[in-house]
């Protein structure tokens, strides 16, 4: 219903395929610290409201600058009951420190541009996960950089995996 207006997900999307997103998302929760977790450019809530169902006492901000889609956002944490759960209706680059000690990305920008956009946002306490289709070899100075294999890669028999990066 919601995809109509919002363009949440591809048109084209079966159930099935919606399922291979919810399991590949829910198994990010194993690779998380302790602590809060902020889902950057969240779009349709994959990971963060996948989180959110998985962990309902975790803290978990939800950010996303379309407004469609955090209104749809809004409408899910309500109806599943997430109440830990906060949305955010903003831009990456508007935000001026993440407190969260875990920052999870899913399809949002590349590595590096990422890594760029949260320079002096982070400190060495933020553990940050970026969900990846296939292995990356990624050197940026400041920061180290471990690919590790989803879970899901097995499950699904398709290539997935998180690059795990913290500050040097």
């Amino acid at each position: 219903k919601w995809n109509k207006t919002r363009n949440l997900v591809s048109r084209n999307l079966k159930k099935n395929d919606l399922a291979e997103h919810f399991l590949d998302c829910a198994i990010l929760h194993r690779h998380l610290n302790p602590g809060s977790v902020i889902d950057l450019g969240t779009g349709s809530g994959f990971p963060g409201i996948c989180l959110g169902i998985i962990d309902p006492d975790r803290e978990l901000t939800l950010v996303d600058s379309n407004r469609k889609k955090t209104s749809f956002l809004m409408h899910v944490k309500n109806e599943l009951g997430l109440n830990l759960v906060s949305v955010k209706n903003t831009r990456v680059e508007e935000i001026n420190q993440i407190d969260e000690i875990n920052i999870v990305c899913r399809a949002f920008k590349e590595p590096a541009d990422l890594l760029k956009s949260l320079e002096n946002k982070i400190s060495k306490k933020n553990k940050i996960i970026l969900m990846v289709s296939e292995k990356e070899a990624l050197l940026i100075p400041g920061f180290d950089i471990e690919y590790k294999e989803s879970e899901a890669s097995k499950i699904l028999e398709k290539k997935r995996g998180f690059l795990e990066i913290q500050m040097s």
